[in-house]
């Protein structure tokens, strides 16, 4: 407590967490009000599955929360016993390592620092996978001796050394009798509150999970300006060396940091985004896209959806109908059976107060999959000497249809014999009907009533038959 109000005399409040277990105060963490910013764990501790508390973590992270965990005071992580690495190896929390700070005179300005002899450290004991912000070139190298796979720790540190004065239990205070990262992590905690304050005061969203962003920047030519990098001491297997190293991280901040972080956070606000820029319907049938808000910023308020650019006839529907932050709602389409086929352009907005963001889906409505059928003649005159004659049948397709289409003949006398070869057709295509006539076949005009039959829907075309001498 005396080291985040030491680092920031002017918090509004602070908030100390009890409970009967680590999921209950972490989630409390997560719904208080007012939602305390900054968090500052000075315990670790073995956790039945180092997974479990990351929804409240990533909760966390999404709502504009810094949590700082202590790395420990026993050097190189292990999984249990004293040097446990858990909560700090988690890859959705910031992990605190612990420095020996020299100053030019006492409360005086910044002279030097190195690794603390006790600093946690080094590579997740738990299986931890190694975050995407750690995967940055330059972040892990030979000299460090990161791991490539696994979380790496600390992030960064502050003064650890026995070198503060405490004032605990309601008994005389005592100075240069305590130390360790259960020192650091507060203090990170209240050095964040005061990148909060330049934040709220520039109407912007709280810091929040700083890793990714400290990650980035460091790897870039701004590292000098905004940590102190420490570069010898040693704790356990791991040595502090140029750049990140697994006993003090990134180092402790320097002056510029404040800075860097309220000008790379952005102001709250949201992106809009469809699954698909393209769906295909149908004449009478329906389809769907899933659309997506991503939050920036912090951004936590209600947008609502509308939509414009369908034709009569297309009818649009989101379920549901606003997203609160971030979040996804499906958008469901429908066709007519009546819209004309063709393309049309969607324009989804979402709307916040003032801020409207704008994604497109191309809709392309078509024909339902069908087929229908014609004779190349309408009419076909066959004497009885000659015996026989010839008819072409076609199908044509409408919708992708490529079934079979059976073929059949109606309406013809006794006498009369029709044969189609081939006997079907696969979607698109010519079959010959070939008709015959007796010899004592009756002279005049017979109707014939060809049908193509696919599953349960046919269609029919008609030739007239007129039997000569």
């Amino acid at each position: 407590m005396t080291q985040a109000l030491g680092m920031a005399p002017g918090l509004n409040s602070l908030v100390v967490y009890v409970g009967s277990s680590d999921t209950a105060m972490i989630g409390a963490m997560t719904t208080h009000s007012p939602l305390p910013t900054t968090i500052g764990c000075s315990w670790g501790w073995t956790p039945v599955d180092p997974n479990a508390l990351n929804p409240y973590f990533q909760k966390m992270a999404a709502q504009g929360q810094s949590f700082f965990a202590a790395s420990g005071d026993n050097s190189t992580w292990k999984a249990t016993g004293n040097s446990e690495a858990w909560p700090a190896d988690n890859a959705w929390v910031t992990s605190v390592g612990g420095t020996d700070l020299v100053t030019a005179s006492a409360a005086g300005p910044w002279a030097s620092e190195t690794a603390w002899a006790d600093s946690g450290g080094g590579i997740s004991p738990d299986g931890i996978a190694i975050p995407s912000w750690q995967q940055l070139s330059g972040v892990i190298t030979s000299s460090n001796k990161g791991s490539t796979t696994l979380r790496n720790g600390p992030d960064v540190s502050a003064n650890a050394n026995f070198t503060f004065y405490v004032c605990a239990d309601q008994m005389a205070c005592t100075a240069n009798e305590y130390g360790g990262t259960s020192f650091a992590a507060p203090m990170w905690a209240g050095y964040i509150a005061l990148v909060n304050q330049q934040l709220a005061q520039s109407g912007k969203s709280p810091a929040g999970f700083i890793n990714p962003t400290i990650y980035a920047q460091n790897v870039t030519s701004s590292y000098a300006a905004d940590f102190h990098d420490i570069v010898s001491g040693t704790s356990g297997s791991y040595s502090a060396v140029k750049g990140f190293d697994l006993v003090t991280g990134w180092g402790s901040p320097n002056s510029g940091l404040i800075a860097a972080l309220t000008a790379s956070a952005p102001a709250p606000s949201f992106n809009l985004s469809a699954s698909a820029s393209s769906v295909s319907i149908v004449q009478g049938a329906s389809g769907s896209a899933t659309v997506t808000t991503a939050a920036t910023g912090g951004f936590n308020s209600v947008v609502a959806l509308s939509v414009s650019g369908q034709p009569t006839g297309v009818t649009i529907g989101f379920s549901p109908a606003s997203i609160t932050g971030a979040g996804t709602s499906t958008m469901s389409i429908s066709a007519a059976s009546t819209v004309a086929p063709g393309s049309y352009t969607l324009t989804i907005k979402g709307t916040s107060g003032s801020t409207v963001k704008t994604a497109t889906v191309t809709v392309t409505v078509t024909v339902p999959p069908g087929f229908a059928i014609a004779a190349n003649v309408t009419a076909i005159s066959i004497s009885r000497s000659s015996g026989s004659g010839k008819v072409s049948i076609s199908s044509s397709v409408t919708g992708g249809f490529n079934s079979a289409i059976a073929l059949s003949a109606s309406g013809q006398a006794s006498w009369t014999t029709i044969s189609f070869s081939p006997a079907s057709i696969a979607g698109a295509g010519i079959s010959t009907m070939t008709i015959a006539v007796s010899r004592t076949a009756a002279l005049g005009k017979q109707t014939l009533t060809v049908t193509g039959k696919s599953g349960t829907t046919s269609h029919t075309a008609t030739v007239t038959l007129t039997v000569t001498n």
